[in-house]
């Protein structure tokens, strides 16, 4: 026989107690005083014979109560065996130590509670047996086996953290590790809150020949609001001008929040947002304007107020302000002097102005809009040069020149370019702009009914441009310009020349100017203002500015500061950050001592979502061959386990017997008197 608590042995010296109180109490005698005993004398000895039988019982019934409750407590237990032939065993023991873990529990938080379950589960273990603990990281040292020690001081060294990996991750690292201890007896422990975002169906990796034990912690319900995401809606953000930034909360509580506070904070100054109200499960999107007076890097970070959830409650941004666009005007013989003055006009654009046939075809995606002014024709080259720019973020504006139906054909095949037939040299003017295209939303205050519109000499009609959208139509209805977006850009075609002579959209300023400046500026949003801890290891940069690596190495300055590497390649810097980064916030790149600029990290919003999977849940996620320990209803999470792996545990009926001696004791108290 062995015991789980042989300590608590030291209380079999207690039972002197019944002892002493059966020689004090029941040796004590009354004297009663007779004219004559001799009648009584074998009355007397019946009597002393029978009460000394009921006294010796009763001793009895108390002394071995009382060895019941002491040997119970001490936890008996014989092995089987079973237990004999399998006596060591490997197990793994996962804590959940992700921010969720950070709701309140009445003994504290969730991520308390998970330790201390953990430090229980190898505490119910021999000495003989090993230990791997596992946390959200999946970092190498958790790779590690551990004797029983060695497992308790991980589990008090683990901290919270901002990674997060889904389940069947988490058991597949558990299973590889389990797999290479030979002769050993194999279980899991899931200690977690198993939060219903980070659930996907482990039911396909688990292993018959190892146990599954899961300890599901469930915390105070909580309302948690969020920052979900923020971005600015063009893909370039300008100096002195109004730029659009939306945001998105998320409200994942059960209750309406009234008049939260929301503030934002540019390049340390602070700047508050009016009261927000977020109904229960919804989304609340709206935009700030951001008016930015210098180039160059820059700093944002979105706030709002929300306990006790708080890690989800700052977004940080970075992102680049641009002095000025990049323009490339194409043409064909001469320079097109109206458009040139027009593009002067637009502070913000820098023009290069080539002849298409002196071409520098790399440079095409450094420029955010190429307009192609009366080509003759497009060669296969040129027009898959421009497929390559479309897909990098460049937009593309055509005009085409007359009588040329057939010479873009190479156009049609590389970047779905519309067919331009009957050319003709009729007047025709235009009738109408399509304000529902959202191009000229903030350009006009007001929609005036008698706006000067272009007019043309000779222009194309369109065919395969169904998927077209139209920006300006002719009073017969035919569009005069449309777009159609290809690649993360846009295609801008007008259906006549740029020749002053014959198209008047150059001189109608009203129009054409913003028409440039929206045409440069739109497209796919392709900037990354923030990147996501643990989930994007490998970062790649778009570095618009000619840069040279004076070595290999980036050091990151911040929240915390390392170093790590860095390659370039064209108009890129791929940073691996080799899952050193911990901590959100905003990063100086820097080389050597040049700041090469800022990167953003931000918190994984996959925990945001409070909701996590009952005991019904996890049934029916895992089957019915897993073991679901509920740790609120075992009083004892060690000596629970312990009794769950030895099928002799004899302390129920230890307890059943000390309950059974006191009744005795009872009845003979009651019912056998001393005469």
């Amino acid at each position: 026989m062995q015991f789980s608590f042989p300590g608590l042995l030291w209380a079999l010296s207690l039972l002197a107690i019944p002892i002493i109180i059966h020689l004090f109490y029941f040796r004590r005698y009354k004297q009663v005083y007779f004219t004559n005993v001799r009648f009584l004398k074998e009355l007397v000895e019946e009597t002393s014979h029978r009460n000394k039988l009921r006294n010796l019982l009763i001793l009895a019934s108390r002394f071995l109560a009382f060895a019941a409750l002491i040997f119970a407590f001490a936890q008996p237990f014989t092995k089987n065996e079973k237990t004999l032939s399998n006596r060591h065993r490997a197990v793994s023991i996962f804590i959940d130590n992700s921010w969720s873990m950070n709701a309140n529990t009445n003994e504290g938080s969730l991520f308390n509670k998970a330790k201390k379950c953990a430090s229980d589960i190898v505490k119910a273990y021999s000495d003989y047996d090993k230990f791997q603990i596992v946390s959200c990281e999946l970092n190498g040292r958790q790779s590690r086996i551990f004797s029983k020690q060695e497992a308790l001081s991980a589990i008090e060294e683990t901290k919270q953290t901002s990674s997060s990996n889904s389940l069947s991750k988490i058991i597949r690292r558990q299973n590889q590790i389990l797999l290479g201890t030979e002769g050993f007896d194999k279980e899991i422990y899931l200690v977690s809150d198993f939060q219903k975002s980070l659930m996907d169906s482990p039911k396909e990796i688990l292993d018959s020949t190892i146990q599954m034990n899961l300890l599901p912690l469930q915390g105070i319900s909580e309302n948690n609001i969020d920052i979900d995401t923020a971005y600015f809606t063009n893909p370039i953000i300008l100096k002195s001008q109004n730029n659009h930034i939306v945001y998105v909360l998320h409200n994942y509580g059960s209750s309406d929040v009234e008049n939260m506070k929301l503030s934002y904070n540019i390049n340390g100054q602070e700047y508050p947002v009016s009261g927000i109200n977020i109904s229960a499960k919804k989304t609340y999107t709206d935009t700030i304007d951001l008016t930015i007076s210098k180039s160059g890097s820059q700093k944002l970070i979105l706030k709002i107020a929300d306990y006790p959830i708080q890690f989800d409650d700052q977004y940080f941004m970075s992102f680049n302000v641009e002095e000025d666009v990049k323009i490339l005007l194409i043409y064909n013989t001469k320079p097109p002097a109206n458009l040139i003055q027009a593009f002067n006009a637009i502070p913000y654009f820098k023009t290069s102005i080539q002849d298409v046939g002196k071409l520098n075809y790399s440079e095409f995606s450094n420029y955010k809009l190429i307009i192609l002014v009366d080509l003759s024709n497009v060669s296969s080259g040129f027009a898959s040069e421009l497929n390559h720019a479309l897909v990098a973020g460049c937009n593309v504006f055509v005009f085409p020149a007359a009588g040329i139906q057939d010479n873009y054909s190479s156009l049609e095949s590389q970047i779905r370019f519309p067919k331009l037939k009957d050319f003709s040299n009729i007047k025709k003017e235009v009738g109408s702009i399509q304000f529902e295209s959202g191009l000229f939303d903030d350009v006009f205050t007001t929609k005036k009914a008698n706006m000067k519109l272009p007019f043309v000499m000779s222009s194309y009609q369109l065919t395969n441009n169904s998927f077209a959208e139209p920006l300006l139509n002719y009073r017969d209805g035919l569009p005069y310009l449309i777009r159609y977006p290809f690649g993360n850009s846009y295609v801008y075609l007008c259906t006549s020349s740029a020749d002053p002579e014959t198209n008047s959209l150059s001189k109608n300023a009203e129009i054409f100017l913003p028409l440039l400046f929206k045409s440069a500026i739109s497209g796919k949003n392709l900037n990354t203002y923030s990147y996501t801890l643990g989930r994007d290891q490998l970062v790649r940069w778009p570095i618009n500015k000619e840069i040279t690596l004076k070595d290999n190495s980036i050091r990151f300055k911040g929240p915390e500061e390392f170093i790590t590497t860095a390659k370039m390649s064209p108009n890129q810097l791929n940073i691996d950050l080799f899952d050193q980064l911990k901590t959100a916030g905003i990063y100086d790149v820097i080389n050597q001592e040049t700041i090469l600029g800022s990167l953003a990290f931000n918190e994984n919003r996959l925990e945001s979502n409070l909701e996590y999977l009952n005991k019904e849940g996890l049934k029916t996620l895992f089957g019915d061959k897993v073991n679901i320990i509920d740790p609120n209803q075992v009083g004892n999470l060690t000596a629970s386990i312990q009794d769950s792996k030895d099928d002799q545990s004899m302390w129920w009926y230890l307890i059943l017997a000390g309950i059974i001696f006191l009744l005795l004791e009872s009845v003979l108290i009651r019912f056998w008197k001393n005469n």
